[in-house]
């Protein structure tokens, strides 16, 4: 199930009805689990199983290392806990993967080893699920909250179905509190989640699927078509990708409010950023946090006796980030995109630490030369890698990015009738609006009027512009 099957709008009004009719916290618990149950059932037994053992797991370490007062003890729990999120990822995103890059490893010494074939079953979701276990452990061990001493909230954090398959990628320190407080819900909570929905809606349906097939196309087959064609691929990808997850997101932060539950937010404006270190901060949000406090920070703290901390934090850098495309799929593209995005970071790093960084009272005018060069500098960094990261292989990627950098002019020049103008339409958006603002959630304080005629817009584009097949979301399959 997804959310932009027929059926998922039924799903969700009938779980609401049931949650906000039952008066008892914990029935209303037990409820939540129930739909997040189904929900997940929905993808298959395999996941239910896997979830289910890593938060008993989970909630057992969680207590184990609360209650133990021997620092080696608790050091022993931690990493027993860790092992416990991350088997099932190894082997399920990453055991074939393994084998393969070890076979074609021991070709080259002349063995020949052949890769078992072996159909493993997907498990959705698995990814995030396994983030959001190993950020309760760490941040338990680490006394930055309580170990959770309820395994009816513990499990409701970790199988909470509307971040379930791609996040946001929830802390158990914001999301146990409101469990625990109960399912608060206002007017307005009911106001700004319906609007999340349609915006969500929105992007998915009418901007991301429009623009999937002819992106498709270009992408996997680069060497049928010209220079011009690949540059509107590349771009078609950065705004499909764009539109179809943080859509995700925002369906995913819609359904968590009907609920009275506020899950963070996941994208702010990241194609306005003037450097690659404020794209990460506003791309992918909470998984751009996990992989600083969780990688980035504790290569620096067991790295602090390097003398120069710019090229200490320039090699955490890129370690972080190769472990970041690592985490995305089992394939050295995602790895090589992830080396990009680590290489601009430690370049950057290098120039700001350097060039020391502007204050806000230096920021500049969003249409001053420098402020557009630097854009269009860290958007060059982004749609690099997104050759890598939106090709299935790395011949793919190299095919596309050889014949784009000598602008082939043999091959199809395909005029897409969506990826120009939607690309224009988020261009706008990006630049014309606040790129600290959230509108969403400022919408619901507008004029009669103007939410009105929001909604009316918003509901005839996706009753007139949904295409008549919907994609899956890309961040399904990570």
């Amino acid at each position: 199930m997804s959310f932009t099957d027929i059926g998922f709008p039924i799903f969700l009004v009938l779980c609401l009805v049931v949650l906000h009719a039952c008066w008892k916290l914990s029935i209303r618990k037990w409820v939540l689990i129930l739909f997040s149950y189904v929900f997940c059932l929905s993808f298959g037994f395999g996941s239910v199983i896997v979830i289910t053992l890593a938060a008993i797991a989970d909630f057992f370490v969680g207590r184990r290392l609360e209650s133990a007062s021997n620092d080696e003890f608790r050091r022993r729990w931690l990493w027993l806990g860790l092992a416990a999120n991350l088997a099932p990822l190894a082997y399920f995103k990453y055991s074939v993967f393994a084998a393969e890059t070890f076979s074609l490893l021991m070709r080259h010494f002349g063995f020949r080893i052949p890769v078992p074939s072996v159909h493993l079953v997907a498990i959705i979701g698995l990814s995030y699920f396994t983030f959001a276990g190993m950020s309760y452990l760490f941040d338990v061990y680490y006394g930055k909250i309580d170990a959770s001493q309820n395994a009816s909230d513990y499990l409701s954090y970790l199988v909470y179905f509307p971040k379930l398959i791609a996040g946001p990628i929830a802390r158990a320190a914001d999301f146990l509190p409101q469990i625990s407080r109960g399912f608060r819900i206002t007017a307005k909570d009911v106001e700004i989640g319906c609007i999340y929905l349609l915006v969500g809606a929105t992007k998915k349906l009418v901007i991301a699927d429009q623009l999937a097939g002819h992106v498709s196309m270009i992408m996997s087959t680069p060497q049928r078509y010209n220079g011009s064609t690949l540059i509107q691929g590349v771009i078609g990808y950065a705004i499909q990708i764009y539109t179809d997850f943080s859509g995700y997101s925002d369906m995913a932060i819609g359904c968590a409010r009907l609920m009275g539950i506020q899950l963070p937010q996941n994208f702010m404006m990241p194609y306005s950023s003037i450097n690659i270190a404020e794209f990460w901060r506003r791309w992918h949000i909470t998984m751009s946090n996990w992989f600083r406090d969780y990688v980035f920070l504790p290569l620096e703290v067991n790295s602090r006796g390097m003398r120069n901390a710019t090229a200490r934090a320039s090699i955490n850098l890129v370690i972080t980030m190769l472990l970041c495309g690592l985490w995305h799929g089992a394939s050295w593209n995602f790895v090589v995109w992830g080396g990009i995005h680590g290489i601009a970071l430690a370049i950057y790093q290098t120039y700001a630490d350097f060039r020391g960084r502007p204050s806000r009272s230096q920021a500049r005018s969003p249409f001053h030369p420098v402020t557009c060069a630097s854009r269009a500098l860290t958007l060059s960094v982004v749609l690099l890698g997104y050759v890598f990261f939106g090709t299935r292989t790395l011949s793919i990627a190299w095919t596309y990015l050889w014949r784009l950098l000598t602008w082939s002019r043999d091959g199809i020049a395909l005029n897409s009738p969506y990826i120009l103008p939607l690309t224009a339409i988020v261009v706008i958006v990006h630049f014309l609006i606040g790129k600290d603002r959230n509108l969403i959630e400022e919408l619901a304080d507008y004029s009669i009027p103007t939410r009105v005629l929001t909604y009316t817009v918003l509901l005839m584009a996706l009753f007139s512009l949904v295409p008549s097949e919907s994609v899956p979301f890309v961040y399904v399959r990570f």
